[in-house]
């Protein structure tokens, strides 16, 4: 074996034995987590397989073994993609259904039949030998139909789950945003990857993507142990705050607006999420047609002040960390 083959299943094999981690450490604290470990623990399982499948690939000597390898690396790679965009989903609050769940794993099965019996139809690869040049393990492989099925498959699962995560990032607290980085990383390493495989700017022959998910499983690990991934997550966050009953504004260090509760929406319906980032000042002139009747600090610990509407509404702040807590009661 050379040493350039040796390099690449080093790279492999950490990238399995880092999933491997993940996914008994998920399952041995299942019970302390939500729901969400179940699904992150058939992700990381995916991803072990396909990584091992890979190394092995890697140090075969023949394309029959080649092959072999290859199906075994089918059993976890094409499943990877939507368990982890149904982790995300279930990560960011939505709420997964059954027939979900069965629309994105049916495909992936099919994926694992057609490179099973890929020698009978030929549908995934037209053509997949051992590279003339480089020889074993490096192949030369043409694609078939199915074989694009797929690929825009993975692409979708892998992006729309990008996006979802982005698409919370604002309305993140920074105590959580590693934890978002690391599942955008999660999505966006393997994917990048894989498009420079695709466009051919990859060493030839082989696949560079189990070389890569070593970064994506250190982020995951890093985010479970410095911001508590699981135990605390923004969705479980989200279920408390809003089910406080008294109108809450979340402002930051130099008073911008960077959160409110559903009661505070009821209180006042001009309240949208283009506030955020915006001066707390600039937001209460919008809500109450007026300025604020006094200059906002940290050396009280409350303040009182009443509007005249409608209702009588008391205002009461504080402060805590770096943050400050704006709970409005309607009376």
């Amino acid at each position: 074996m050379s040493s350039q083959i040796t390099a690449y299943v080093a790279l492999v094999c950490t990238s399995g034995v880092l999933n491997l981690y993940l996914c008994l450490y998920a399952f041995v604290k299942r019970y302390y987590y939500t729901n969400i470990s179940n699904l992150f623990i058939f992700y990381t399982v995916s991803i072990t397989i396909y990584c091992f499948g890979s190394a092995f690939g890697l140090m075969a000597t023949t394309l029959e073994q080649i092959k072999f390898w290859t199906i075994i690396e089918y059993i976890g790679m094409p499943f990877a993609p939507p368990l982890g965009l149904l982790f995300v989903m279930r990560y960011v609050g939505m709420k997964i259904k059954k027939k979900w769940c069965i629309a994105l794993l049916v495909l992936p099965f099919v994926t694992f039949v057609m490179v099973a019996t890929n020698d009978f139809h030929h549908l995934f690869y037209r053509k997949l030998e051992v590279d003339p040049i480089l020889g074993v393990p490096y192949i030369h492989q043409e694609i078939g139909i199915w074989y694009m099925i797929h690929g825009v498959f993975i692409f979708s699962c892998m992006f729309v789950a990008f996006l979802l995560v982005l698409s919370n990032w604002k309305e993140t607290a920074k105590v959580y945003r590693p934890q978002l980085i690391s599942l955008m990383c999660g999505q966006l390493v393997p994917m990048l990857t894989a498009f420079l495989y695709l466009i051919g700017m990859t060493p030839p022959g082989i696949d560079p993507v189990p070389m890569v998910l070593w970064l994506s499983s250190l982020l995951y690990l890093w985010s479970i142990r410095s911001s508590r991934m699981f135990t605390i997550m923004p969705i479980a966050k989200d279920a408390i705050f809003n089910s406080i009953n008294d109108g809450v504004i979340v402002l930051d260090e130099s008073y911008r607006v960077i959160e409110y509760n559903h009661s505070c929406k009821k209180m006042f319906p001009q309240l949208t999420k283009s506030m955020f980032g915006m001066d707390f000042d600039d937001v209460w002139c919008v809500l109450s047609g007026d300025s604020f009747p006094f200059e906002l600090d940290t050396t009280e610990f409350s303040r009182e002040i009443e509007l005249t509407a409608n209702q009588s509404t008391f205002i009461r702040f504080v402060l805590q960390y770096c943050s400050m807590l704006i709970t409005v009661k309607v009376y």
